[in-house]
């Protein structure tokens, strides 16, 4: 990791000694803990009991150089500190070591000090003036805002990390409770011998209150502005964790719950069981699960163990979520029926032999009845009410019933049978999913991160993907709708599919947005999107015929060349018929899709009838939609 200072900066700070102290391993001794806020509070009264201290001759020297460099505006940190400590009485104890140490540091020689996790730094860093283009996280922000005046920074290759010399710390590379390498930043005006015992006290102290396994110190002046920190194989490894998960942990996704915990887990290297469950309340699963199964292909990848639950017991009665009324009961026969196809499906996106398969009902069929009155006496019946549906269907005056309240409780409880510490699912669940951190506490687990996943809108690009709405795209659907039901989608949705269920890189992923932001025909963009998602399902060659089936339908007017033949009786219903061909799934379906006029007789008139039947002899083309064609005779 090379790191320098701009020739700006040492133009104006001739006598500048830049000091960087990289310390791998960095561990809190904690038998010296009472010693260090010892320490603390002692500096604290001896800076109280000068009331000018702020005022001092070196807090002045670093205040003036603020001034020589453009930054009037800002102050020096240790005299921000001293005036917090004096005129507001605070004690600044984080209860953090390594910030509470250098915060000692930093007051007892008044020096300006920082630290940052180098785990989170990405490439090099550089000590520069800000220039327009620049933006920063101030701390605990979720959002960087742009840097609206002169600044000298201190910048990696994506992200400003201090802003006002040594003032202001990012959000990004902060210090974090299992932080572990740290780069430490102790700017100087000290000459080169006082600057050397500057060092050698900072290096003493670090090596008084805490264990660490290499320390480098590189010192940047005005003759030598460039050095390099040298990380071991495992810092490397550490570093480019975070950069890959970095990316999983945003595309697609919601909200993290706690990032910061699960992030420190996946840099340390730590195999997570991950897992996500599901109801089987019908026979396909969607693309809008597909979502979901993306990210799990994701951490599956890197080693991590995925745990499938199918709800075998709480399909049952099934998740009150979003449902306006109560779910009719099922039998467990029916529930199994239809997660028959379930595994296969998911499948498709997951590595079969290492997917872990959990069944709910496994626990509890078994649970005795006291063990789950305790389970349930975890939460309370208030809880559950401020639900936002269960408060529309109070003010509806429609019932609740007592099944649906305990539903959020069992889904939580099911991560505690699993020893889950990753959850990965739709906003939706999230309310249930974090049922099961304070229950794995109890039990003395550590509590279960969660990854909320934004939810993928339907075909028709307003409402979300549904089966009861009818957008939907089914895993199990075939290559050809998978595709034509791709292209269906609006040009609006494009980027949200992109970003939901592309196997992209970040690059990629950009120059598929750039052809649309240079006005190239949005057509062409989704063309291309739905051939790449359709061969993450099927392959590349069945990918590439779809789309050749598509273009031949659409572009050239023509119909697919294996078009399904069937042979009809002259008593047989258009109801019937599709329904006895496969081209839909129930008759409810085809009653939806007659009374939709999306049933026609192939350039000819739509069929709105649906008892309507044809005449011995005839042949012709049935056309469902804008892709199902049945190549019909009847006998």
């Amino acid at each position: 990791m090379k790191i320098s200072v701009s020739s700006q900066i040492f133009d104006s700070i001739s006598n500048l000694h830049s000091n960087f102290v990289y310390v791998e391993g960095l561990e809190f001794k904690q038998d010296m803990q009472h010693e260090l806020y010892d320490g603390l509070n002692e500096v604290f009264s001896r800076l109280r009991g000068h009331k000018s201290i702020s005022e001092d001759k070196q807090i002045q020297i670093y205040q003036d150089v603020l001034e020589q460099i453009g930054l009037a505006h800002a102050s020096v940190s240790t005299k921000k500190m001293v005036d917090l400590i004096v005129e507001k009485k605070k004690d600044l104890i984080l209860h953090h070591p390594i910030i509470d140490f250098y915060n000692y540091f930093s007051l007892h020689t008044l020096t300006p000090i920082g630290a940052y996790d180098v785990d989170r730094i990405d490439g090099d860093i550089l000590i520069r003036k800000s220039n327009p283009t620049d933006s920063f996280k101030k701390l605990g922000q979720s959002k960087s805002d742009k840097v609206t005046h002169d600044s000298v920074v201190m910048a990696d290759n994506v992200d400003i990390m201090c802003l006002d010399w040594v003032y202001k710390q990012s959000e990004g590379q902060k210090i974090r409770p299992r932080t572990k390498n740290v780069l430490f930043r102790i700017e100087s005006l000290n000459d080169e011998i006082a600057n050397a015992k500057l060092l050698n006290e900072f290096k003493e102290d670090l090596s008084k209150f805490f264990n660490f396994k290499t320390i480098q110190i590189e010192t940047l002046t005005n003759s030598d502005p460039e050095s390099t920190i040298k990380l071991s194989k495992e810092a490397t490894a550490r570093r480019d964790r975070y950069q890959d998960y970095t990316d999983i942990l945003a595309r697609g996704v919601s909200d993290v719950i706690v990032y910061d915990d699960l992030m420190a887990d996946l840099i340390e290297g730590k195999k997570l069981k991950v897992k996500h469950g599901v109801d089987p309340t019908k026979r396909s699963l969607t693309l809008g699960h597909a979502v979901n199964y993306e990210k799990l292909r994701q951490f599956q990848q890197r080693g991590h163990e995925i745990q499938f639950l199918i709800g075998s017991f709480t399909a049952m009665f099934g998740d009150p979520t979003d449902k306006s009324e109560s779910r009719t009961m099922r039998t467990k026969q029916e529930v199994m029926d239809m997660a028959k196809n379930y595994i296969q499906q998911v499948t498709m996106i997951l590595d079969k032999s290492k997917l872990k398969v959990f069944y709910n009902d496994k626990w509890y069929s078994k649970m005795p009845v006291e063990e789950f009155l305790r389970l349930l006496s975890s939460s309370t019946v208030a809880r559950m009410l401020e639900r936002d549906m269960f408060q529309k269907r109070i003010e509806d005056g429609r019932e609740i019933g007592l099944h649906e309240l305990i539903y959020p409780i069992l889904q939580g409880y099911d991560s505690v049978e699993m020893q889950s510490d990753l959850t990965v699912i739709g906003t939706d669940q999230t309310f249930n999913e974090l049922q099961a951190r304070p229950l794995q506490k109890d039990r003395g687990l550590k509590p279960q991160n969660v990854i909320s996943m934004h939810m993928l809108l339907g075909t028709d690009g307003k409402l979300l993907m549904s089966q009861s709405q009818g957008n939907y795209i089914a895993m199990d659907d075939t290559v050809d709708d998978k595709f034509g039901k791709l292209m269906s989608i609006p040009d609006s949705a494009i980027q949200t599919y992109a970003n939901a269920l592309s196997r992209y890189s970040r690059k990629e992923l950009q120059a598929l947005f750039s052809r649309l932001d240079a006005g190239e025909n949005p057509r062409n963009v989704k063309m291309d999107l739905a051939e790449h998602i359709v061969a993450n399902f099927h392959g590349e060659k069945a990918a590439q015929k779809a789309r050749a089936g598509f273009k031949e339908i659409f572009q050239n007017k023509g119909l697919p060349e294996d078009m399904p033949k069937f042979v009809a009786k002259p008593e047989h219903t258009i109801l019937e018929i599709l329904q006895l061909s496969s081209l839909v799934t129930s008759g409810s379906q085809a009653r939806r899709l007659i009374a939709q006029g999306a049933v026609k007789v192939y350039e000819g008139d739509k069929i709105m009838d649906v008892s309507m039947s044809f005449k011995a002899g005839q042949k012709l083309v049935l056309q469902v939609g804008k892709l199902k064609f049945l190549d019909l005779t009847i006998e």
